[in-house]
């Protein structure tokens, strides 16, 4: 999911920059991999995104995951359908879904 960040983000809080931005499910969901998130700025990278959040229908929630631990690390985002709480299944078609998600970011 490549984001892209509502007006005034980032904004600097100290030396760090928190983000809120917005984006779309992918076309083919995958377990293994997850939902990859971008940012549309160069040379920035995420520190961390907030816990997960309900998408605008109300239909799934997402919870982000970080590759591991320490500084500059991709982040993917997992789906999980809101009634039962199932990850959804692999090849699900989630382009129609909307959400919106905040984190800190740096610049490399």
């Amino acid at each position: 999911m490549q984001l892209t960040l509502l007006k005034g983000y980032p904004d600097f809080v100290g030396k760090r920059a928190i983000f809120v931005g917005f984006g779309t499910g992918p076309a083919s969901y995958s377990q293994t991999t997850g939902d990859v998130v971008t940012l549309t700025l160069p040379n920035w990278y995420i520190d961390m995104i907030d816990s997960g959040t309900m998408t605008v229908s109300g239909t799934y929630f997402v919870r982000p995951q970080p590759a591991g631990v320490g500084a500059r690390q991709a982040w993917t985002l997992h789906w999980y359908a809101s009634s039962g709480g199932a990850e959804v299944s692999n090849a699900t078609n989630l382009s129609a879904e909307k959400l919106q998600i905040g984190g800190k970011c740096g610049q490399y």
